[in-house]
């Protein structure tokens, strides 16, 4: 009778143990992951729209460019606005400085876990020339892009001496295509760009639990995948008066193939001893993206100054794979103040909203215990 129970006295340690670091490495996968039950991968910024402004002028004005894009820029923000263009523009963002900063508060005992990236990255490219009575254009764009490489240490956890975690990732998503735009009557036009549509994303992350036992468990992710789609912009511009003029744009990125590996090796706390297991799965399934409209202004009350603003509305996805997206808004608002012919300031501010559900009590880990 003491034997059995010491013995259920022990499996309740055990117990305890595994589900605090199934909590644990629950966190991270949610983190990590939009889907569990299909292990399916997180792409560099899943939950916001609004990740790099394109273009040196159109990132310069907080990207509030719908109404305005007559130059290169405007293949990828409207491309209506091209035919407005005086005769062939090159444009090109050599390259841009990208970093980003991401706080988890009191995921792990108490301590906050940070995720840092920074990349210098080509940014754009973009081609106009005049053909027929329109424009034709070509251009390559870089919309997000992610680089993380960090270690982190976790102290002062129930029942751990140490936790360990290493984390790489490397996440890049493409467009490039073609546009065509025509003025249709005296300050009207429209203009479609089709852009190819290409992601690429890889992370590996491994995680080693030291218990105050002295056992140690281990975790080790690898996520690759890749996706290819077809991306169209259409677009309308009307210039109402010399002194202003409005765009609209609507746009919508449909994933035509995606093929993604994982894999996930464990060395977890048994009772009889230590065991390794490995999980392989490949994966054909598609993200599901919402239909993007975008609405825009641009006023000039002088030859000197250009004051613009853009709100952009992302509709609700169903995506059963990947997790549904809710629709949700941006807003940017940008200027331009011509000090000389060829020297310009340019400021602005612009929203990137997620389109996850409004966070409410009783939404935590313990939701997901059973």
């Amino acid at each position: 009778m003491r034997m059995s129970g010491l013995s259920n006295v022990r499996r309740k340690t055990l117990d305890v143990r595994r589900n605090l670091l199934m909590r644990i490495g629950f966190v991270f996968f949610l983190l990590l992951t939009s889907h569990i039950s299909h292990l399916t991968p997180a792409f560099a910024d899943e939950y916001h729209y609004n990740n790099i402004l394109i273009g040196d002028r159109a990132a310069g004005m907080g990207g509030a460019y719908t109404a305005i894009s007559d130059d290169p820029s405007g293949l990828f923000y409207n491309p209506a606005g091209i035919a407005y263009t005086q005769g062939s523009n090159v444009s090109v963002s050599a390259n841009a400085v990208h970093q980003t900063r991401t706080v988890y508060k009191d995921v792990l005992g108490g301590n906050g876990w940070e995720r840092t990236s920074s990349a210098l990255l080509p940014n754009f490219f973009g081609i106009i020339q005049p053909l027929g009575k329109g424009k034709l254009g070509f251009s390559y764009a870089v919309p997000d892009s992610i680089v993380e490489d960090q270690d982190q240490v976790f102290y002062n956890i129930p029942n751990i001496t140490r936790y360990v975690i290493n984390f790489n990732k490397n996440d890049n998503t493409y467009n490039f295509g073609p546009s065509y735009a025509l003025e249709l009557a005296k300050g009207l036009s429209v203009g479609l760009t089709i852009y190819a549509h290409y992601k690429d994303s890889q992370w590996i992350m491994n995680q080693l639990t030291n218990l105050n036992s002295g056992q140690y468990e281990w975790l080790n992710q690898y996520y690759q995948t890749s996706e290819w789609g077809i991306r169209p912009i259409i677009g309308l511009m009307w210039n109402t008066t010399d002194k202003l003029s409005f765009g609209l744009t609507a746009s919508q990125t449909k994933v035509l193939n995606s093929t993604t590996t994982n894999q996930v090796v464990i060395k977890d706390i048994s009772y009889d001893g230590n065991t390794i297991n490995r999980i392989a799965i490949k994966s054909d399934e598609k993200r599901e993206l919402p239909l993007t409209a975008t609405l825009g202004f641009a006023f000039f009350p002088s030859n000197t100054l250009i004051i613009a603003g853009d709100f952009t509305y992302y509709d609700k996805a169903t995506d059963n794979n990947f997790g549904d997206k809710q629709p949700t808004w941006n807003a940017a608002l940008g200027a331009e103040y011509y000090l000389s012919e060829k020297w310009a300031l340019r400021g602005g501010l612009f929203t990137d909203r997620a389109n996850t559900p409004e966070a409410k009590a009783g939404n935590g880990i313990d939701d997901f215990d059973h």
